[in-house]
């Protein structure tokens, strides 16, 4: 589902896409639109999807909406204190839990300069603390249930990051709407329930850099930084005195046929194909730029649902357009043996239906050797314990003993 606020409704016809039949369409939407209630939508669908648009969440086609207009306030009393309250009292998790005050949050949010993101029916909150010379911090994202089905909080988002060119923020590991924070950050690090999520910032020293600073100042709570004392590597028995340790531990899946390792298998100079689903993300871009030197990996295929039609230009070794490939694409894919190789740099808990295609697809290939799977994100990749456990990191460590 699409959903795009009239409020920008001027940019949006000047985007070089938007032409002939989809300028008068949206011209005619706006003018609708215009002249009815404010809660009022137009859908634009197939016959076949009226019932899924009529009778479920995710709905069907395109939808466009008239919306709110979207605000930004550096004090609380532009607000409202009273409104901003109720909304810190019935949104908020760790006021919830009894982990904060409502009264503790607006305290501490006076003790650096803010700016409140939000919409005028306040369906949702965003506060971001940026101290002068200091890099941003989301500290708040309220939204309610409206706000994520009519994807106020994406344009809200967009807000702030047209404002801030990175930006760090947190969530719990057991957060409803995790893989929204996963799709829209270029880094994350998960331990022990807790995410810290980031973009704008490429370089793992600098993420480094930036953490120490957190931690240093206390903005953000220690639990969810990846410094101090994390998980006990796993024991080696030991030898001749000298007490060994293990970084990797060996996951089975007993409902799956294929067996994942870390161990590199012998090097072949005979070129493969790889495909990598989930190319949008930083690890995946960083993916590309990897396998461009590479002499005996040839990417063949790309895939990013935001980014489907576009010229991949991190791959410099052919010409190659993402596209967005469904379960059904990737298990026809394997099928038919048009890869040697998959590489799953999707947010965590997503990759699963994807390596389920590919092993079904695998039954019955073609050729009879089946892909092989490369997943860097935490589904199935094995733990690394005692380490930090930057995405970034991972990859690097996985590129050398796979590539």
């Amino acid at each position: 589902m699409f959903n795009q606020v009239l409020q920008e409704y001027e940019a949006l016809m000047k985007e070089p896409w938007v032409k002939f039949g989809t300028k008068l369409k949206l011209r005619e939407f706006k003018e609708l639109l215009d002249h009815l209630p404010r809660s009022s939508s137009v859908a634009v669908i197939s016959a076949a999807s009226l019932q899924k648009e009529l009778f479920t969440d995710s709905g069907a086609g395109t939808l466009i909406r008239r919306g709110y207009k979207l605000f930004k306030h550096s004090s609380i009393d532009a607000l409202g204190p009273d409104r901003l309250r109720q909304v810190i009292y019935d949104r908020d998790p760790e006021v919830a839990a009894g982990y904060q005050s409502v009264t503790g949050v607006l305290n501490d949010l006076k003790k650096t300069p803010f700016t409140i993101y939000g919409d005028e029916p306040l369906d949702v909150i965003a506060i971001i603390s940026h101290p002068e010379g200091e890099t941003p911090i989301m500290t708040k994202l309220l939204a309610s249930r409206n706000g994520m089905l009519n994807n106020v909080v994406d344009n809200v988002f967009s807000a702030i990051k047209r404002d801030h060119r990175r930006l760090f923020w947190t969530a719990q590991a057991d957060d409803d709407n995790r893989a929204w924070h996963f799709e829209r950050a270029d880094g994350s690090f998960t331990r022990a329930g807790k995410s810290l999520f980031w973009y704008g910032v490429q370089d793992v020293a600098e993420v480094e850099k930036i953490v120490k600073g957190f931690e240093e100042k206390g903005r953000i709570e220690r639990s969810y930084l990846p410094v101090g004392p994390s998980a006990p590597p796993h024991r080696m028995p030991t030898t001749n005195g000298v007490k060994s340790f293990s970084t990797l531990a060996r996951r089975s899946f007993p409902s799956s046929s294929r067996g994942y390792t870390t161990v590199a298998s012998p090097v072949s100079t005979a070129p493969k194909r790889l495909a990598l689903v989930g190319a949008r993300g930083y690890t995946g871009q960083a993916l590309t730029s990897l396998l461009s030197k590479h002499p005996h990996l040839d990417l063949t295929h790309v895939s990013s649902r935001q980014l489907a039609g576009y010229p991949l230009e991190t791959y410099t070794k052919t010409a190659v357009n993402y596209t967005d490939l469904s379960t059904a694409d990737v298990e026809r894919m394997e099928k038919d043996g048009e890869v040697d190789a998959w590489v799953m740099a999707l947010p965590n808990g997503i990759c699963k239906p994807f390596v389920d295609a590919v092993d079904r697809g695998s039954k019955v290939r073609k050729s009879g050797v089946a892909s092989v799977i490369v997943d860097l994100s935490a589904d199935y990749r094995l733990k690394m314990g005692g380490r930090m456990d930057f995405r970034v990191r991972v990859l690097r460590y996985q590129c050398k003993q796979y590539l």
